[in-house]
């Protein structure tokens, strides 16, 4: 009874945005889930187009329990292949839900660098919804793109849409995955602090203002502060970067369904 129930508000609370999650990565949760400018692993989901920026090889994984329900857990694995004249290919597998209601996709990216300060990417997504109690599943695909241009080095813009192909998930009431269009900025005033601002709508929801920022007291330390707009919540992480190994852990807090705590690993090749 107690897995119905849940199943139940699984239906109700999330229908508009199922299979297309905002952003991926604890780095990014840390700093308000901003994460358009970043060319990290991450960005084989985030933005494709900041993967064209990736400068080594890495793989990450990454973990988010939402709200502290376990059935509301989310893992996510990033992979990016970094090319000295071809361009970086991206992969991603993300998994979210329990038994009775399981979300999963996987992805391919592309970017690559278009001019000195301009790269441009595109991804293809493949999704599937297992919904229990003789639901079945569904499964589609869906495309994506993004644009990061480095306006100087200090200034830095991203652009992504999801789903811009607008797939359909069934024909009643003409259901389809979210369209989700993203603009972002980032501001280093030094190396040892930067400010992210992103805006970030779907076709049906109002404008989500995301912000936080990033500062650098230590050489392996880093502190994250973030804030949203729609819906309210607040967010705090840190960060420590060892060479080649990165560990993220941040959580975000909504004033009416708590805590959502999330943990991410990266690891970047020499090359």
């Amino acid at each position: 009874m107690k897995n119905l129930f849940l199943l139940t508000y699984l239906l109700l609370a999330f229908q508009g945005w199922s299979q297309v999650y905002p952003q991926i990565g604890a780095r990014s949760a840390g700093i308000g889930a901003t994460s358009l400018t970043f060319s990290d692993v991450y960005s084989a989901y985030n933005n494709p187009g900041a993967l064209g920026a990736l400068e080594k090889t890495a793989v990450g994984v990454n973990y988010e329990n939402r709200y502290l329900l376990k059935e509301l857990s989310t893992q996510a694995l990033a992979f990016g292949y970094h090319t000295e004249n071809n361009g970086n290919i991206g992969l991603h597998f993300q998994q979210y839900g329990f038994e009775l209601y399981r979300e999963m996709q996987i992805g391919l990216s592309y970017g690559l660098k278009l001019s000195d300060r301009f790269f441009g990417g595109v991804g293809f997504n493949f999704h599937r919804i297992h919904l229990a109690e003789n639901y079945g599943n569904k499964n589609t695909a869906s495309g994506s793109l993004g644009i990061l241009y480095k306006a100087t080095d200090n200034l830095h813009f991203g652009m992504r849409v999801l789903n811009i192909s607008r797939t359909k998930l069934a024909d009643y009431e003409d259901e389809r995955l979210p369209t989700t269009f993203g603009l972002g900025v980032t501001y280093h005033f030094s190396e040892k602090v930067l400010w992210n601002i992103e805006a970030e709508k779907t076709i049906v929801q109002p404008v989500n203002v995301k912000t936080g920022l990033e500062i650098h007291p230590h050489e392996i330390i880093y502190i994250r502060l973030g804030v949203n707009s729609y819906p309210f919540q607040s967010a705090f992480g840190f960060g420590l970067n060892l060479d080649q190994l990165q560990f993220d852990l941040a959580t975000t807090w909504h004033s009416t369904l708590g805590m959502s705590p999330s943990a991410g690993l990266t690891y970047r090749f020499n090359k």
